[in-house]
């Protein structure tokens, strides 16, 4: 099966045993003589292989480059559209990139002003700091406690820099700052996602 985006390319394949292994570098050689025809060149340097789950079978994928045949390199860990893959799929790589970057946006946030009342801080959060912990989410859901901790704990320190909440509950300074938690934002995102599938599907 080949996925296309933009200039982005995947070809990929249940692998069972080698002759899984024999038919994806055949579709591969397919997929590569068409770009060649239609004057669409892949870079086989920056072609890479990555293995979803246990890899049944050591094989060697290939591709040309300069009337060469180069081995692709193996990767555990790929930024695909801004959601890091990983092997396993548990995407705690891509929930603590993500929680790094919305910390230093925050901290940035947090140099930049020396006060900041609760409308300004909201409105600086949600547009600036909030779009990078929720960005996908529907495919990277935290499936752990510790990630879901660690999304939360970004929006912990935001609420701390009003200094009249500073020492209030998280709870009560989500209230008065009129947020609700980033969880509860997944739970009603995936609501949504949930209605708007059954009226597609014709469902009440």
């Amino acid at each position: 099966m080949i996925q296309m985006f933009a200039d982005d390319t995947k070809i990929f394949s249940e692998i069972k045993g080698t002759n899984d292994c024999d038919q994806l570098q055949n579709d591969l050689t397919a997929l590569e003589n068409w770009s060649n025809e239609w004057l669409l060149r892949f870079n086989a340097e920056k072609c890479k292989v990555m293995h979803l789950g246990k890899p049944q079978a050591e094989f060697k994928y290939m591709m040309m480059k300069d009337d060469r045949p180069v081995e692709l390199g193996t990767t555990i860990l790929e930024k695909d559209l801004g959601v890091h893959l990983d092997p396993s799929l548990t995407f705690s790589t891509h929930c603590e990139q993500q929680v790094n970057k919305a910390n230093r946006l925050l901290g940035l946030i947090r140099r930049s002003y020396t006060y900041l009342d609760g409308e300004s801080l909201v409105r600086l959060y949600t547009a600036l700091v909030r779009p990078h912990l929720e960005y996908a989410n529907a495919v990277w859901y935290p499936i752990y406690k510790k990630d879901s901790t660690l999304f939360e704990n970004v929006q912990r320190r935001a609420s701390k820099l009003v200094p009249g909440l500073r020492d209030e509950p998280y709870e009560t300074r989500l209230q008065r700052l009129k947020l609700p938690s980033l969880q509860y934002r997944r739970v009603c995102g995936d609501m949504i996602e949930l209605r708007s599938g059954l009226v597609v599907l014709g469902c009440p």
